[in-house]
């Protein structure tokens, strides 16, 4: 694998493929790749980031991706930029954009999901929506009640496809929990292409859920 990547003043980016964790772990991950590359320009960049970071820093890496998910990691060129964006993360400053084709024609133009979002209790690869205070009840045997967190996805409408039967939407969040654009897509039935764990799709298909941009605003 070859990572491909830009830069500006404050971040190098990367595009990571799907199916690969972002960072350390049971598996291989894409800053595995970064340092095993051949790639000169890569082995500048990684020397670079060591000279700033260890390897428990994740080498300013400051953003996770879903395995399933695609295109932008952003790694910090110094430990103040990766200390500016903690700060910007915690006084909910920054905006990060995504692009998912969801199957069926989305009703409306624009939407906002408001729905909390939990940690499922005996199925680590799953999050759970809490629609309403009813279902947290009903569902206390399931969920982590202690980890219920307030979460909003906002998707604006980008295309049609007739022939496909899909919708292209930009989706904006703010607040990063694990599997939020997922599981909040499925929670009002229009399900990221390919999505096979909230709903059970049989194919070996990429997740059609893209990273493309993340704003600040300092």
């Amino acid at each position: 694998m070859k990572p491909n990547r830009y830069e500006d003043k404050y971040f190098y980016y990367f595009r990571k493929p799907c199916g690969i964790p972002s960072t350390y772990g049971k598996e291989k991950c894409f800053l595995d790749y970064l340092i095993e590359s051949d790639d000169k320009d890569i082995q500048a960049i990684v020397e670079s980031q060591k000279e700033y970071f260890w390897e428990q820093d994740e080498y300013g890496l400051i953003n996770r991706l879903d395995n399933d998910t695609t295109w932008l990691l952003y790694l910090a060129k110094t430990p103040l930029f990766k200390d500016i964006f903690k700060q910007a993360q915690k006084d909910w400053k920054i905006e990060k954009y995504y692009i998912a084709d969801v199957y069926w024609k989305f009703s409306g133009n624009e939407k906002t999901i408001s729905y909390p979002i939990t940690h499922h209790k005996f199925s680590p690869d799953r999050m759970v929506v809490i629609l309403d205070t009813k279902q947290t009840g009903a569902l206390d045997n399931k969920i982590d009640t202690k980890r219920i967190q307030d979460a909003t996805t906002h998707i604006q409408v980008l295309y049609y496809d007739e022939v496909l039967n899909q919708t292209t939407l930009l989706v904006t969040i703010s607040k990063w929990i694990r599997h939020q654009i997922r599981a909040h897509l499925s929670s009002i039935w229009f399900p990221i292409v390919w999505e096979k764990i909230y709903i059970k799709t049989p194919s070996k298909e990429d997740l059609h859920l893209y990273s493309i941009w993340m704003k600040i605003n300092w």
